[in-house]
C-alpha cells in the first residue's frame, strides 16, 4: 500500500508540473535565448484598397529588444540581426479563406535593450493584394466575398520577426494587427489612419489622429 501511495504522490507531482508549464503563455520569455523582441505598430492604414496593385506598407513599426536578465549586463553580442519576417493571415469576419503566407527579408539590426524603427516595410506583396480571396472584391469577379456576401474582407495579420543575436542565439518577436480590404474605383481617397501601438501581447488602443491616402 505504501508503494502505491508513493507512486500516486509522484504522479500527482508530475501532473502539477505539466499543468504548470501549460499555463505559461509567454513563449518568447520561456525560450533559452537571452533576449526577445516586442513588436509595436504605429499609424496603420485603416483600409487597403485592392483596386490598385501596390504593397501594403506601414509608416512605422518598432522592434524593441528585451534583455531577460538585465542584471547580467549587455554587450554587442546580444544585438539582434533580423533575417526575415513572416506574415500569416486569418479571417476575422466569418470567412475561412485567407490570404497566403508571405516571407520578407529583414536586413535590420536591433541593439540589445534598444529599439529600431522600420519605415515603409511591406506586409503584403504586390500580387497578393489581388490574389484569392481578395480578388473576389474586384468588379469583374462579382465584387462580393463569396463566403460572407460582403463587399469587404477583414483579416488579422500575424507577423513573426526572425533573427539571431551576434552570439548566434535565435530571436523572434510576434505582432498582430487587423486590416480591412475593400475595392474602390477612386484612388487617392482620404481615409483615417489608426494609431495602433500593438505589442506581442496584442494590447492596443485606437485613435484617429491623421488622414492618409489609400492606394
Amino acid at each position: 500500500m505504501k508503494t502505491f501511495l508513493r507512486l500516486g504522490a509522484i504522479c500527482a507531482v508530475s501532473l502539477v508540473m505539466v499543468l504548470g508549464n501549460a499555463c505559461s503563455t509567454n513563449s518568447q520569455g520561456d525560450e533559452a535565448t537571452p533576449v526577445f523582441l516586442e513588436v509595436n505598430f504605429q499609424l496603420l492604414p485603416a483600409i487597403k484598397n485592392v483596386a490598385v496593385r501596390s504593397l501594403l506598407q506601414f509608416d512605422n513599426v518598432q522592434l524593441t529588444s528585451v534583455i531577460k536578465n538585465p542584471g547580467a549586463g549587455s554587450s554587442n553580442f546580444l544585438d539582434t540581426r533580423i533575417d526575415d519576417y513572416v506574415i500569416e493571415w486569418r479571417r476575422i469576419d466569418g470567412g475561412t479563406k485567407a490570404s497566403a503566407t508571405e516571407v520578407f527579408a529583414g536586413n535590420v539590426v536591433v541593439p540589445a535593450g534598444g529599439t529600431s524603427t522600420l519605415s515603409n516595410y511591406p506586409f503584403m506583396g504586390l500580387s497578393a493584394v489581388q490574389d484569392p480571396p481578395l480578388d473576389q472584391l474586384l468588379p469583374f469577379n462579382g465584387g462580393l466575398d463569396r463566403e460572407t456576401g460582403r463587399s469587404e474582407i477583414r483579416q488579422e495579420g500575424k507577423v513573426t520577426f526572425r533573427g539571431r543575436t551576434f552570439a548566434g542565439n535565435e530571436v523572434r518577436g510576434v505582432g498582430i494587427f487587423n486590416m480591412t480590404f475593400i475595392y474602390s474605383p477612386v484612388t487617392g481617397k482620404l481615409v483615417p489612419k489608426i494609431s495602433e501601438p500593438q505589442s506581442r501581447k496584442n494590447s492596443w488602443a485606437l485613435s484617429v489622429p491623421s488622414l492618409a491616402f489609400v492606394y
